[in-house]
């Protein structure tokens, strides 16, 4: 079972650069060829460029490969795993920007484009909230683990402003992703949240980090992602409203058992 979906998920990121490498085919031989080695060096496709000008096919090609490249060696490597998740989630961006417009709470998220940082949210008003809620709940969260919501990667590889902003809002609400499914940010943790990710917004980096992340994860471990976190992802991501369109800003009073009942949300399976 284990082997056969991670044929599947192999099989679902082939298909996303499927269009690049048939246009291309004699770049990417070549291109594969040239980049056994990955460096921490500034890649020969250049830094981000200014104003979010577009990358042409060929360096769309270049950075897909690279980035690929080095999440599959080191899935800890975020640059690597950000630089992916641009460049082949476009079609899947279009659709969330779609689900967006057609409900009413995403269509305001898209006018007013609210940002998950520390100017817009005081993380220590929700350190002062009731213990059952869930803004409570995220601040706890954040202490916890040491995490800063300023930290996450800045979008630099989508020139669509209305879309490099849902690519942004996606990264910047994953911290309460982790909230409402009670996941820790463990390997496993984050790879069965990757799992609820992909069928809530079918990016194509989703189903390439469970692939490369699942090799550092034990035997038992592999063999609870697969059994016990997938029907479990299955059933939230799939099932539920789009998290996309949640005002996450507007919900810090809410009780979180109600808030996750409202959403349709179960906590998941506890980890062993």
């Amino acid at each position: 079972m284990a082997t056969t979906f991670s044929r599947s998920i192999r099989s679902y990121c082939t298909r996303s650069f499927r269009p690049l490498i048939q246009k291309y085919p004699s770049f990417v031989n070549n291109f594969a060829v040239s980049s056994r080695c990955i460096t921490t060096s500034e890649p020969f496709y250049g830094s981000p460029r200014e104003g979010k000008k577009p990358l042409s096919p060929l360096q769309s090609i270049s950075l897909a490969i690279y980035s690929a490249t080095g999440a599959f060696l080191d899935p800890e490597r975020h640059d690597m795993v950000a630089a992916l998740a641009e460049v082949t989630g476009s079609v899947a961006l279009q659709k969330m920007h779609r689900d967006m417009l057609t409900d009413p709470t995403g269509r305001r998220i898209l006018s007013d484009k609210p940002l998950v940082n520390t100017d817009s949210i005081d993380i220590k008003a929700l350190e002062e909230l009731p213990k059952n809620t869930f803004g409570y709940a995220y601040a706890m969260f954040l202490r916890k683990n040491g995490f800063d919501p300023d930290e996450r990667a800045l979008v630099k590889y989508i020139p669509d402003e209305e879309l490099a902003y849902v690519m942004k809002r996606y990264r910047q609400s994953h911290d309460f992703f982790h909230v409402l499914t009670d996941l820790p940010p463990t390997v496993l943790g984050e790879l069965a949240l990757k799992y609820v990710e992909l069928f809530q917004t079918g990016l194509p980096v989703c189903a390439l980090s469970v692939s490369a992340g699942s090799m550092k994860l034990s035997q038992e471990e592999r063999r609870q992602l697969v059994k016990q976190y997938l029907p479990w992802a299955i059933r939230v991501g799939k099932n539920n409203k789009k998290w996309i369109n949640i005002y996450w800003e507007e919900e810090f009073q809410k009780d979180l058992k109600d808030f996750r009942l409202e959403l349709g949300i179960d906590v998941a399976p506890k980890m062993k």
